[in-house]
């Protein structure tokens, strides 16, 4: 369980990724990533799906001035802003990288992905 409590109060697992890829795991569900303290691109790629359970999720979120990306393992798999068939999102327009993220969720048919931006950031969709 990615919540941890003392006194009865919920505290989520934040976890900064500063390498350059990081695959995410089955037990960072409902886990918080975000590029804090990293100098240079972080690309994330999200589970294997066919070992997790539908519902799992987690959130990415910009916390450094350096690109972010965030990959499904299976192309044409991301349902995104205006795009039913993604395969990745990233911020990456150097004055608009900071403070944006996203939800991703796995449905049991693809990934359901919420966009955590203001108005003025520009998020970059790759589709094959």
């Amino acid at each position: 369980m990615t919540f941890l409590t003392k006194g009865g109060d919920a505290f989520r697992t934040i976890e900064a990724k500063t390498g350059s890829t990081y695959r995410m795991k089955p037990e960072d569900l409902g886990k918080l990533f975000t590029n804090r303290g990293a100098s240079a691109l972080v690309t994330f790629t999200l589970p294997i799906t066919g070992d997790i359970q539908v519902g799992w999720w987690v959130d990415v979120f910009t916390a450094a001035a350096t690109e972010i990306i965030v990959a499904s393992h299976v192309t044409d798999t991301m349902t995104t802003f205006n795009d039913l068939t993604a395969d990745s999102v990233s911020f990456s327009t150097v004055s608009e990288i900071i403070g944006g993220g996203w939800r991703f969720v796995w449905d049991g048919t693809g990934w359901l992905v919420m966009i955590m931006a203001e108005e003025t950031q520009t998020m970059t969709i790759v589709t094959a």
